[in-house]
């Protein structure tokens, strides 16, 4: 018996012929056959590899396909920065939060678990999960257990203390602005086209309508017009002009349920603030001329 490395396999077996493949170990090496092609993979042999965990039912919770969709509405947001080792995680409390500090995503659920850390890493792969409502969970001697009847899958919870979140949080705004969640989205993948590698925009508010700008030295400028939705009250009537990365917009307006958007704005240096049925989302502004 011998083992290898799974994803390396994995990559090996999607380019092969529809054919029969012929796998077998030969002391710590896994060899692969498929008519004229072989491969030879380095691997561990059955005493080196790590001994297999199991959940314990006691501390067990059974959880259903609202829990994917949660972790789906934050998992964006998470910073991708591995120095930055708390916050490339989703936080599992009495809310599911992610942030990077520059954008953060609340899922509104009622978590079985609190003050759980896990890395995104392990988030996204628990994501490819086939999900149904019969899935549990369970957190022991800091490991985090996922399973059902036929698959376990398990990874470490991460140490350290996760941001207080709260703090961030607008608790009022003192201007809005509905928009078609629609076009809103084909209107920032076009404009964001003329803007450099940081994907800034600008918005423009004036009155009933915003105006989306960018430009570049290399590319050029583009602007695009689109209608607010609700009637703006006479406080709302004054010129605002905003920056925000258009990539994090975008990941806000994919994971959103209704047909409009409202943003619920302070000011051009205050953060933004999306709110769902079932979650909250923080966008900082950006510096833009």
């Amino acid at each position: 018996i011998a083992a290898c490395e799974a994803l390396k396999l994995l990559s090996i077996v999607k380019e092969l012929p529809e054919t029969e493949i012929l796998l077998k170990t030969e002391e710590d090496h896994v060899k692969l056959e498929c008519q004229e092609i072989n491969f030879k993979l380095i691997g561990l042999n059955e005493q080196d590899f790590p001994q297999e965990m199991n959940p314990s039912e006691e501390n067990s919770f059974l959880v259903g396909t609202d829990f994917f969709s949660a972790l789906s509405k934050v998992k964006h947001a998470a910073s991708r920065e591995e120095s930055r080792y708390n916050l490339s995680a989703v936080y599992l409390s009495k809310e599911i939060v992610a942030t990077d500090g520059h954008r953060m995503s609340i899922a509104k659920t009622q978590f079985p678990l609190e003050n759980t850390i896990l890395p995104i890493d392990f988030i996204t792969a628990l994501m490819k999960w086939k999900q149904n409502d019969h899935t549990r969970i369970s957190c022991s001697q800091n490991i985090f257990f996922v399973y059902s009847e036929d698959l376990l899958f398990h990874g470490r919870v991460l140490d350290g203390t996760y941001p207080d979140y709260g703090a961030v949080i607008p608790q009022s705004h003192q201007r809005t602005a509905t928009m078609d969640s629609k076009r809103l989205f084909h209107a920032l993948k076009r404009i964001m086209l003329m803007s450099d590698r940081s994907n800034h925009i600008r918005f423009n508010f004036n009155g009933d309508h915003v105006v989306l700008a960018s430009e570049s030295p290399e590319a050029g400028e583009g602007h695009e017009r689109l209608e607010l939705l609700d009637r703006p009250d006479s406080s709302e009537h004054e010129p605002l002009m905003i920056g925000f990365s258009a990539r994090y917009l975008l990941d806000v307006l994919e994971v959103l349920q209704g047909d409009r958007v409202t943003f619920l704005m302070n000011g051009s240096n205050q953060p933004l603030k999306i709110e769902d049925n079932d979650s909250i989302h923080i966008v900082m502004p950006v510096k833009v001329a």
